[in-house]
C-alpha cells in the first residue's frame, strides 16, 4: 500500500467528516432548538466552528500534497500541525461543555455523541498526517 498516496486521501475523508459532523446538528435539529445550539456551539474559546475551518484548510494543504503541486515534507508537516491544533481544540471545546449545554438542546439521543465524533475525525486527521509524515521518512 503506497502511503504516500493513501494517507492524505485518508486525511481528506477525516476532514470533511469533522465538517459533516460540524454542520449535522445545523440541518439535523429541528428549529426549536436554535438557542441551545447557539450555546452548544459557543462553549469554550474556540469552538467547533473553528475546528470546522481549520478541517477546511487542511483539505487544501492535503490536497496539495496528494497532487504533488508542493513540497510534501512541508505539506506533512503543516497537516500534521493543523490535525494537532484540531484535535486539541476540539477536546478544550468538549472540556468546557457543561452536560446543561448538550442535554438541554433537544431529546435527540444522537446530539449526546456528536462533539465526540467531531473529536474522534480531528484526531483521525492528526494520525493520517502523521502517518503521511512517516511515509515520507520525516518522523
Amino acid at each position: 500500500m503506497d502511503l504516500t498516496r493513501r494517507a492524505p486521501q485518508l486525511g481528506i475523508a477525516a476532514c470533511l467528516a469533522v465538517i459533516g459532523a460540524v454542520i449535522a446538528p445545523y440541518v439535523a435539529l429541528p428549529e426549536d432548538a436554535a438557542t441551545g445550539l447557539a450555546i452548544y456551539y459557543e462553549a469554550g474559546f474556540f469552538g467547533p466552528r473553528l475546528v470546522g475551518v481549520f478541517a477546511a484548510v487542511a483539505i487544501v494543504v492535503l490536497g496539495a500534497g496528494l497532487g504533488e503541486r508542493s513540497d510534501p515534507v512541508t505539506i506533512a508537516g503543516a497537516a500534521l500541525v493543523i490535525g494537532l491544533f484540531m484535535t486539541v481544540m476540539s477536546i478544550e471545546w468538549i472540556v468546557s461543555l457543561t452536560p446543561d449545554a448538550v442535554t438541554g438542546i433537544t431529546t435527540q439521543d444522537w446530539l449526546a455523541y456528536h462533539r465526540w465524533f467531531v473529536l474522534a475525525f480531528s484526531a483521525l486527521t492528526a494520525v493520517a498526517a502523521g502517518l503521511y509524515a512517516r511515509a515520507l521518512g520525516v518522523l
